[in-house]
Order: structure tokens, then sequence, then C-alpha cells
């Protein structure tokens, strides 16, 4: 039996934007080139830096809660593999 989870759903997309806020926000510490609008590099600094690595683990732990339990995800393969190589992207950007 199929059971459609829009809460996962839903964490996936924030997921993926606060990813790409990630990315943005890596490209405007480290390139010195790109010059921003103050308050659009805090905004994109917040998303990217501060939720998005929360966003992933919450999606990640939400995933591995439903593989346990055996539920079947219905997300696009994409989402799902991108979120989660994020959020391994992200641990070693932490740690190291």
């Amino acid at each position: 039996m199929s059971r459609f989870n829009p809460n996962l759903a839903f964490l996936s997309k924030l997921a993926i934007i606060c990813n790409l806020c990630f990315v943005f926000s890596l490209m405007i510490m480290f390139v010195p080139k790109i010059n921003f609008p103050v308050a659009f590099s805090n905004f994109v600094a917040v998303l990217g830096l501060e939720m998005a690595p929360v966003v992933s683990v919450f999606f990640g732990v939400a995933l591995l809660f439903m593989w346990g339990r055996k539920q079947v995800i219905e997300l696009p393969n994409w989402q799902t593999i991108t979120n989660l190589l994020m959020l391994l992207f992200q641990l070693v950007f932490i740690i190291v």
C-alpha cells in the first residue's frame, strides 16, 4: 500500500532551495570577484550556511525513518540523490 507523504516532499524541496543557497554562498565567500548587495548576500548566507545543514539533516533522518519502516518513498530520484550528496558535502565542509 502506497501512502504519499507530503511532509517529505516539502522537506525535499526546501532542502533543494537551501542547498542551492549553500552553494551560492560558498561562491560568494571564495570567489573574490563576485559582488552582490549586502542584504542579498546576508539573506543567502543565512539560508545557505545556517539553514541548509539543519534542513538536510532533517531530510536525511526522515528518509532513514521511512526506509526503516519500509514505506514507499515517492520522490524523484534526482532529489533524493542530490539532497544526500549535499548533506555529505555539508558535513565534510563543517568538519574540515
